[in-house]
């Protein structure tokens, strides 16, 4: 069937076409990202926490060469128990000339070009007086994010910050991607992506679904998930042979520190050195480096505390 141009009155046959398929059922209507200024009528709870919905675009993916080009936030209230969202407080979106020529493989991303930032800069008391009262910012890729704004906007150091990517357990909920533009499309809407502002209300959008196998709004599972402290395991001194089985278990090579490490559930963390004093230690003493990683500075470069624990 052509496209039918829904601006015009279809004719007859148009029509009849149309009706004929749709009584078919193999189809599915996506829908375009609804623009909210609230997610529920229903009365809201005492207790609500104000999150703000982060993106950015930048010149280039290296941190301490590129720049924020555009910063997009969307502030919201959510029901800090249930993560239902209410209303829409502010929505914040601004340009900065970066100093420098936005490499074209970048433009071709989001479509931002040198004239487009020419003279612009980003409002650094608008920002910090918007992100004052913040209890958490979320982001789609907070390990991206969080590097760039916390190097041009020392207030989001002091924030506490979660991922809807790497802390939603997407794959495990029958998800068959974790990229915003599909989990869109999963949820029965699209979007034009890699525009800073946009990405946050189609996330925002995406965070007050219900996931496919728990049951659960996406936003209650990530609060519950980003207040949950991790311990970053660095095995000290592991036997070169035993670097098969640490890969297996999903320890990673740090060449600057020349160590095995990986993050665990600050839980696990006796289940852990009881595996490794079998398998990589060989039953003897051993040290592990430990790092407490939290939501104040989890997808940062800022390292957490860090203790040498001797295990007998």
């Amino acid at each position: 069937m052509e496209p039918i141009d829904f601006s015009r009155e279809p004719n007859a046959e148009q029509v009849a076409l149309a009706t004929d398929w749709l009584a078919r059922g193999n189809y599915r209507v996506i829908r375009p990202l609804p623009m909210r200024t609230t997610f529920s009528d229903a009365p809201t709870p005492e207790k609500l926490i104000t999150v703000a919905i982060l993106d950015t675009e930048t010149t280039g993916t290296r941190p301490g060469q590129d720049k924020i080009i555009e910063l997009g936030m969307v502030f919201v209230e959510v029901c800090p128990q249930t993560g239902q969202a209410y209303r829409i407080l502010e929505v914040f979106d601004e340009l900065e000339d970066p100093g420098m020529p936005i490499p074209e493989a970048s433009t071709r991303i989001h479509h931002i070009t040198d004239a487009m930032v020419s003279g612009k800069r980003i409002d650094d008391e608008q920002v910090a007086a918007l992100v004052a009262n913040v209890s958490l910012v979320i982001a789609h890729n907070a390990g991206f994010d969080r590097v760039f704004v916390e190097q041009r906007f020392p207030i989001f150091a002091t924030k506490a910050w979660a991922c809807s990517w790497a802390q939603i357990p997407w794959s495990e909920e029958g998800v068959g991607s974790s990229k915003l533009e599909f989990l869109a499309y999963f949820y029965g809407f699209h979007f034009t992506g890699h525009r800073a502002v946009t990405d946050c209300q189609a996330l925002l959008e995406v965070l007050q679904q219900t996931l496919p196998s728990s049951d659960a709004r996406a936003m209650q599972v990530l609060l519950q998930n980003a207040w949950e402290s991790d311990i970053k395991v660095s095995a000290l001194g592991s036997p070169f042979e035993s670097k098969d089985v640490l890969k297996e278990r999903d320890y990673r090579w740090n060449g600057d520190k020349k160590v095995w490490a990986k993050s665990i559930p600050k839980q696990r963390l006796d289940e852990e050195a009881a595996w490794l004093k079998t398998f990589v230690y060989g039953g003897k003493g051993f040290r592990l480096e430990l790092e407490k990683i939290t939501v104040m500075n989890r997808f940062s470069n800022r390292p957490g505390p860090i203790e040498v624990v001797n295990y007998d």
